[in-house]
């Protein structure tokens, strides 16, 4: 059996070309789904997760004539366009301070010709 790298909390990490490998095994019918879960000594939810979600992925990509972008991807780029709507809304009222001051320097009077000696 392949080595795994382990997260904080001692959990194998299996890569997704790994998952593929193995859900195209049952795909195959060299093994069933529960085979496959006790040769890897993980839950058979894991592995029908896995095929579930290799499964309704491509789907879905078919089905939308587009790529799947991974949720965590979503996620990152939410966040990114709630940070630059942020720093927009601060321009924005930047811009309407820096007006509201423009209008009341303009309203002053002028006073030309005076000079101090």
């Amino acid at each position: 059996m392949e080595t795994h790298r382990r997260g904080a909390d001692g959990r194998r990490i299996f890569t997704a070309q790994f998952k593929q490998e193995q859900i195209a095994r049952v795909a195959r019918e060299e093994l069933t789904l529960a085979e496959l879960a006790r040769e890897l000594s993980v839950s058979p939810s894991v592995v029908r997760r896995w095929h579930r979600l290799s499964t309704h992925g491509s789907s879905a990509a078919v089905g939308a004539d587009e790529d799947v972008v991974p949720a965590s991807e979503l996620r990152a780029a939410q966040q990114r366009i709630k940070e630059l709507e942020r720093a927009l809304g601060k321009k924005a009222m930047e811009i309407e301070i820096l007006q509201a001051a423009r209008d009341e320097v303009k309203k002053r009077p002028r006073y030309y010709g005076v000079s101090k000696r």
